[in-house]
């Protein structure tokens, strides 16, 4: 059984993801229906998540979800402190307004965020003001879940570059002293810059902005996510329950988001829904409502050293999802040309993921 919410939760009520026999699982469940955490609507946050290890599984994946989640909720804090020039009260402020409503209302993320940029220690000092940039649990031992979702996410073909790209800045922040010495060796580093844009725009669009930029990238986390369980449910027959899934999320996890976690509950009421959220039309036109605003705020980051692994990553992730020109019809060829690993031609049915038909003598031997 996988089991969410940190040690905190273990007095409030945690979200719990068992998984393993109908027979076994109708035992316990009036137990943990006790003792988890319950939503909005007094509804416990357990369920049959699926047979075998279903539910250490998608507990694994939840912890990849919530690393794409956390990492674009500091790029945006960065964004503020450093770029907008706020103060940690100033985001405080920000960060409540966004879980007050809208796509980011009650999000467990943005909400202890805002609790995180105000507290002050008995010299009145901004405890997060002496926090060092190190997130060292993957490197410690003490966190696996999150590589193992990266391995399963590459493992079993699964595109999900919002939650990749934010496990590789999890990595290089680790080793501090490194990056110091490679600061020194680059001679300096490419500092975070003021947005000049704040003093000449209203601030209030900017912010608006960074905000839907982050919805982007939680959603996205979520696609990603529920796509490699779809995955590897398919591989192991686990039967997942997507619904159960979903109300597990409702309350007491690190990934608890109001709005996504309705929106994901009401396409899941059908049990025939297709998995691959991409596919759904609800999913896509958030998405694409989202899209200007992260590409926005992505390109002034870009323009202003800005460090932005996990929106930038979101934003081509939606790009070459939706894209039938890719750039890698010249990979293709560059693979035939040197390794002779065949392709297929546009003329053709596009079919599966198969190896090609055709190879061209690009240069003679």
């Amino acid at each position: 059984m996988g089991v969410s919410g940190g040690y905190q939760a273990a007095r409030r009520g945690p979200s719990m993801c068992p998984g393993g026999e109908e027979k076994a699982l109708d035992i316990v469940m009036p137990l943990l229906q006790k003792v988890a955490a319950k939503d909005s609507k007094g509804n416990p946050c357990v369920g049959k998540a699926g047979t075998g290890g279903s539910g250490h599984y998608i507990k694994m994946v939840h912890n990849g979800i919530e690393h794409g989640m956390m990492s674009a909720l500091a790029e945006a804090w960065q964004i503020m402190n450093m770029g907008l020039k706020m103060s940690y009260d100033e985001i405080a402020d920000e960060l409540t307004r966004w879980n007050k409503d809208g796509e980011l209302r009650d999000t467990f993320l943005v909400d202890i965020g805002a609790d995180i940029c105000r507290q002050k220690d008995d010299q009145g000092m901004h405890v997060l003001s002496i926090v060092e940039d190190k997130v060292v649990q993957d490197v410690d031992g003490t966190e696996g879940t999150g590589i193992w979702s990266q391995l399963e996410a590459v493992r079993l073909h699964v595109p999900a570059s919002s939650l990749t790209t934010a496990h590789f800045i999890r990595l290089a922040s680790a080793f501090r002293a490194d990056r110091r010495r490679v600061k020194e060796i680059f001679g300096g580093q490419f500092p975070v810059q003021e947005w000049d844009e704040a003093k000449r725009e209203d601030k209030k669009a900017i912010l608006e902005g960074l905000r839907k930029a982050v919805y982007a990238a939680f959603l996205s986390s979520f696609v990603e996510g529920l796509n490699i369980i779809d995955q590897a449910d398919r591989e192991n027959r686990w039967s997942i329950d997507y619904a159960a899934t979903i109300q597990i999320w409702r309350n007491g996890c690190i990934i608890k988001s109001d709005y996504i976690t309705d929106m994901l509950a009401d396409i899941f009421k059908d049990r025939c829904a297709d998995k691959d959220l991409l596919h759904s039309a609800r999913i896509a036109q958030e998405l694409k409502k989202a899209f200007p605003a992260l590409k926005e705020i992505v390109a002034k980051g870009v323009q202003h050293n800005a460090i932005v692994p996990s929106l930038s990553a979101t934003l081509e992730f939606l790009k070459y999802s939706t894209n039938t020109t890719l750039p890698t019809q010249f990979y293709e060829a560059q693979l035939d040309y040197f390794g002779k690993h065949m392709f297929d031609l546009k003329s053709e049915p596009e079919g599966k993921p198969e190896t090609g038909k055709h190879h061209f003598e690009w240069k003679l031997a």
